[in-house]
């Protein structure tokens, strides 16, 4: 546990003092900031109904499909594909640590520091109930922990897709590709009667997080259902790594 606990402390750090980080936090908090503020001052809904800024933000709000499934891709791609680039992968894999701890570890450290990007969303909420507006506070936490559960997923496939080489365009691109398939791709079959249609809505994320954590809902299966892909994607990056044994 020791080795593993100095690896998440190494890839913590590695993130915070690395430049490319800081460059991402910083756009995506202006994006942020700048739709806030737009809703609050020419979006006369939202003027009347502070509520409706969680679903928004979190979850019918078009920024939140532009940078949702990009910047966690763009945040893991350093966790393998940078060091298989460098050459620091093979002597990390052959220390006193297991690939899976290896894996466990990384995406722990990627899923801690993304909380710093949502916490500068969560900080905007902070500052206008600083100034007396009443905010429904249950729906803001709920859309925040669905948007965090999604955000789960997307860092995990980003690590899945990170694992496959050096590539940092493809790690990046790769990981937003997946991303954006399992955002929009029920959508296209959501309408079919069969078994199809009924895969397809049991899989639509937009309507789990419009329809429900947005909407002040928490779904014990959308829970279920983030966790246990994001486990999956975990555990194929797993996969990705140790097969690199199998091949003489």
């Amino acid at each position: 546990m020791r080795a593993f606990f100095a690896l998440w402390r190494r890839e913590v750090h590695g993130l915070l003092v690395a430049p490319f980080v800081y460059l991402l936090l910083g756009f995506w908090f202006l994006l942020n900031g700048l739709m806030f503020t737009y809703l609050l001052t020419y979006e006369r809904e939202v003027q009347q109904d502070l509520g409706l800024l969680a679903p928004y933000l979190f979850g019918s709000g078009l920024l939140v499909w532009l940078l949702l499934p990009t910047f966690p891709p763009l945040l893991t791609l350093r966790l393998l594909a940078e060091e298989r680039r460098i050459g620091t992968l093979e002597p990390l894999l052959t220390a006193p640590i297991g690939d899976a701890a290896v894996v466990i570890a990384k995406y722990l450290a990627a899923c801690v520091f993304f909380l710093i990007f949502w916490g500068g969303v969560a900080a905007l909420f902070l500052l206008l109930a600083a100034f007396g507006a009443p905010l429904p506070w249950g729906t803001v936490a709920a859309g925040m922990c669905g948007a965090l559960l999604c955000s789960l997923l997307f860092l995990a496939t980003g690590l899945w897709a990170s694992s496959w080489g050096g590539n940092l365009l493809l790690a990046a691109g790769g990981g937003a590709a997946l991303n954006y398939l399992l955002l929009f791709l029920p959508v296209l079959f959501e309408h079919d009667e069969g078994w199809l249609g009924a895969v397809a809505r049991a899989a639509h994320i937009p309507n789990m997080l419009d329809r429900g954590f947005s909407a002040g809902l928490i779904d014990s299966y959308a829970v279920t259902y983030f966790l246990a892909l994001a486990a999956l994607f975990v555990y194929l990056a797993w996969v990705r790594l140790v097969s690199r044994r199998w091949v003489p």
